[in-house]
């Protein structure tokens, strides 16, 4: 009987052993992240996960490659070199909610200075830029966005493509736009304003490329800049260190998260309801030290999928 207690026990070290070398192999968590576990991959039965837009990443950490189903939870990495300013791609939703988790290389976060010298920046709006102010005297200049294209009516065939044709889908409806950069003065990321277009287009021009950040801009835009997205419901990290998915180094980013209302992607009180079909783009490319800080053209640095075919997201 000895013998079989002594067998059991060097079975169950052995075991023991064997988790542990396993959990030592997976990627260290990063700064200020906590480790947290899923449930099992498998629709929306399986993996589930709730999302808190609070400046902590670490409910992010589940959503990998192996426990996304692809449909109510997204993973994507990029995988094009030549556009390598947008790392990774994560999408879920909740009744409200869509919300996005994404990583920018630093590289192209813009750098911004008041102008005024007045200190740090501060969330402003469409109209007259970063405030503090609302006369844009101390507005930096207006980054490249970071743009969701969303198509949420249920109808693929209409309304445009992307600027660009970053896609193959021509059924896009509506572009919340995010312009933020990293302010000098208080050391950290600052978001300028979030934006939502919603183009009125001819109909001979459904189904083509938008011609610009301007199509769908109206008088009234600025009063619904935080419709969709609140200005506490979007957070950046400091800079942290990540693994370029292309190259496998070591690269300095930043990770956002926000949530986009489903009740104003398509306008006030239209719900997003069923699916959504959608597309990321970072316009930004370069800090804007050298050229200058400007909207850049629609090449831009970084875009998910990086594929033909734009993200089908399941809504809950």
């Amino acid at each position: 009987m000895k013998k079989i207690f002594m067998i059991l026990s060097v079975c169950l070290m052995a075991v023991t052993v064997a988790v542990s070398c396993s959990k030592e192999k997976k990627p260290a968590p990063k700064p200020d992240d906590k480790e947290q576990g899923g449930d099992e991959p498998g629709g929306e039965e399986g993996f589930k996960m709730e999302v808190s837009i609070d400046g902590d990443f670490s409910e992010w950490d589940a959503l990998t490659e192996a426990t996304a189903d692809g449909e109510y939870c997204v993973y994507e990495e990029n995988s094009d070199p030549e556009r390598n300013g947008m790392l990774r791609l994560k999408l879920t939703s909740d009744a409200d909610n869509i919300y996005v988790y994404t990583e920018l290389s630093y590289e192209n976060i813009v750098q911004l200075e008041n102008p005024l010298g007045d200190g740090p920046l501060s969330a402003g709006s469409s109209a007259y830029g970063f405030g503090p102010d609302e006369t844009g005297a101390n507005h930096p200049g207006t980054p490249g966005a970071l743009i969701i294209y969303v198509g949420g009516d249920g109808d693929d065939s209409k309304l445009y493509a992307a600027r660009g044709e970053l896609w193959s889908y021509t059924g896009f409806d509506a572009f919340p736009q995010y312009y933020f950069g990293w302010d000098v003065a208080a050391d950290k990321m600052q978001l300028g304003w979030p934006q939502n277009n919603w183009p009125e287009i001819l109909e001979e021009e459904y189904g083509k490329p938008l011609s610009g950040h301007d199509v769908g801009w109206a008088a009234d835009t600025p009063a619904h800049d935080y419709d969709v997205t609140g200005k506490d419901d979007i957070k950046f990290s400091k800079v942290v260190n990540l693994t370029d998915p292309v190259t496998k180094k070591t690269v300095q980013a930043i990770q956002i998260e926000f949530s986009m209302s489903r009740d104003a992607i398509m306008g006030p009180n239209t719900m997003v309801d069923g699916k959504a079909i959608i597309g990321a783009f970072y316009e930004n490319v370069g800090d804007g030290t050298e050229d200058g800080i400007h909207q850049t053209y629609p090449d831009g640095s970084g875009k998910l999928p990086s594929g033909e075919q734009a993200i089908t997201l399941k809504l809950k």
